[in-house]
């Protein structure tokens, strides 16, 4: 449904100043899609080639890259469709283990600055569920944890149990598709450590079986962390209306007709904007309230395009759009 021409001015408005910011925020996450390396992976493990980055617990974290055979991209023994998000590289780890109880990996890094106090910050990274033939496992909570320090090993098992600031709140089971998780931070300051993975022991892993086995493995991309206005609550976290998982449009390429997942609740408020290449607005769209999914109707020439989802004057979600006639 389009908005009249009042609401449409308004959020014209709105819209490029977010357009304007985009351009300008700065990611504090260093190497943040894996594109720099010291050389190329050749062994399970190799996520430090791609500086700084580090595993966790002397556990094997993955690199992918495409200058490797047996660990390239998008062709390698794990995952033999998946190109990366963004370049040639992506990392890898074990979510869940199905051999060794309580097994986890992480990818931890040094951020490039450390987060002020009393300040917002929004944090976002990819993933997408590995292909392996023997099965893979979805869940549901792979979060991301900010702290002073480097973290180290918790127990049970090399499960980190802190509890961290941004977590998926739906499952992750897209085996083909980048998915988003993200949300909004209120720092307490000194943070300058970023913990991606799984944070809950097996007894409280959320899991859902995609192709009959009993291991999870996520390869993760485009990893950011940018300080913004304001964070929707006050105090240290974030709110529940920061958090989006699986936010998607499928299909992708399409003809102009598609579907927006977007797990929108009840008391939020949301629209889809979408831009040409230059970043002219060429359309705006109200999503309903307490919609799963949205058919979506863009009447658009064959091309590239921008899209943005924004939850309660809030953009969540930034992605491509490619139309195809």
């Amino acid at each position: 449904m389009f908005l009249n021409l009042k609401q449409s001015i308004k959020i014209l408005f709105f819209l490029s100043i977010i357009f304007f910011n985009k351009n300008y925020a700065q990611n504090l996450v260093p190497n943040p899609s894996f594109e720099t390396f010291t050389s190329c992976p050749l062994y399970p493990g190799d996520i430090y080639k791609a500086v700084p980055w580090q595993g966790v617990n002397s556990t094997t974290t993955d690199y992918f890259n495409a200058c490797s055979v047996d660990w390239g991209v998008p062709v390698s023994f794990l995952n033999p469709f998946q190109y990366a998000r963004t370049g040639d590289a992506f990392a890898g780890f074990v979510a869940l283990g199905n051999s060794t109880t309580n097994y986890r990996e992480y990818l931890q890094v040094q951020l490039d600055s450390t987060l002020m106090a009393d300040s917002c910050y929004f944090l976002s990274f990819y993933c997408n569920l590995d292909n392996d033939p023997s099965g893979s496992v979805a869940i549901k909570k792979l979060g991301a944890f900010l702290s002073d320090t480097a973290v180290s090993l918790a127990g049970p098992g090399t499960v980190l149990q802190f509890t961290p600031q941004i977590v998926s709140s739906t499952f992750l089971p897209d085996t083909a598709n980048w998915m988003r998780v993200c949300g909004y931070y209120y720092a307490s300051g000194g943070e300058q450590f970023l913990t991606i993975g799984n944070f809950n022991t097996d007894i409280n892993t959320d899991t859902l079986h995609v192709n009959g086995a009993s291991r999870s493995y996520y390869l993760i991309d485009d990893i950011s962390i940018e300080k913004v206005q304001g964070c929707d609550t006050v105090g240290v976290g974030i709110s529940e209306n920061g958090i989006v998982s699986c936010i998607r449009i499928y299909p992708n390429p399409s003809n102009g007709n598609m579907t927006l997942e977007c797990n929108l609740e009840v008391n939020e408020k949301g629209i889809l904007a979408i831009y040409d290449i230059t970043g002219k607005l060429l359309f705006i769209y109200n999503l309903e309230y307490g919609a799963k999914s949205q058919l979506i109707d863009a009447e658009l020439e064959a091309g590239i395009y921008l899209y943005d989802v924004i939850i309660n004057d809030r953009k969540v979600h930034s992605d491509k759009l490619v139309v195809i006639k």
